[in-house]
């Protein structure tokens, strides 16, 4: 030991030493793609029209909080990797899946070169991955009713739900604008033909904050028509599903809380900390 250093010198240096490299190591995972982004879309990733993150959801019926969803968004050589995670409470899903798991890989142009999915939970699990081969979609599943290979006849690059926001944003954007898409059901897999209508910017309450956000609504066959709001990448802050459920942008500890690990939840419901 050097002379003139007592011993608990000499610890207290190790333990700052340490407590630096704990602080370094955290700082660089805050700026991993894992994390949560931001409410607010920075200049930069507005000029890119995409950027890397997570963003969680708390999944509503009525007032009743029944389950939270995760949307995880990277970019790849190419395009983009897109994956989306849903949890229900048990009972709540009537009789369909309360874990569903969809990723997907989207060219440049966030057209779907292929998907994987993961449902349990539900009456009968399924596993099933596709991918785009020219005008036709080859599905490989587990779990559904008749063949387990289906080739299905595409009049367009099909695309899921929550890769819709980036495609509709990448146009120049008028109220009453209609565009058409083929719809891809991550439970039956049979691609459909739907239609959003882009009906302006109003502002909504998400995050505990006021914000701007682009309207769209959604018409799917056998659906009623669906309101979603997004922001100006395309993620979405708001979003009507099917079956009256209602997600919202919160928090992870406020999303997830009562439905994961004890030590990831959160003391306050969304809708407690929004008032």
């Amino acid at each position: 030991m050097p002379q003139g250093l007592p011993w608990f010198d000499l610890l207290g240096i190790l333990c700052v030493t340490a407590f630096a490299a704990v602080l370094l190591l955290d700082l660089r995972a805050l700026g991993r793609p894992r994390d949560e982004v931001s409410l607010h879309v920075d200049p930069q990733a507005l000029a890119e029209g995409f950027r890397e993150g997570v963003q969680w959801y708390g999944l509503y019926r009525g007032d009743e909080k029944i389950g939270f969803s995760r949307t995880e968004r990277r970019r790849r050589e190419d395009g983009y990797q897109l994956i989306q995670q849903l949890r229900l409470r048990p009972g709540t899903s009537d009789a369909g899946p309360t874990d569903l798991e969809v990723e997907t890989e989207l060219d440049a142009d966030f057209a779907l070169r292929r998907f994987s999915v993961r449902a349990e939970g539900g009456s009968v699990p399924l596993t099933a991955w596709g991918e785009r081969r020219g005008d036709t979609l080859h599905v490989e599943a587990q779990g559904l009713p008749g063949l387990p290979v289906l080739d299905l006849p595409l009049r367009e690059p099909p695309v899921f739900d929550f890769s819709l926001g980036p495609l509709v944003m990448s146009h120049d954007l008028r109220p009453g604008d209609v565009f058409s898409f083929t719809h891809v059901d991550p439970m039956g897999l049979l691609p459909t033909e739907g239609r959003i209508e882009y009906l302006g910017r109003e502002s909504i309450d998400v995050l505990g904050e006021t914000t701007m956000a682009h309207h769209l609504r959604q018409e799917l066959p056998g659906v009623p028509p669906l309101q979603l709001w997004i922001n100006d990448l395309g993620e979405v802050l708001q979003q009507e599903l099917p079956l009256q459920l209602l997600a919202v942008r919160e928090v992870e500890a406020q999303a997830s809380y009562g439905l994961l690990a004890p030590e990831t939840a959160a003391p306050e419901t969304a809708r407690e900390a929004s008032r």
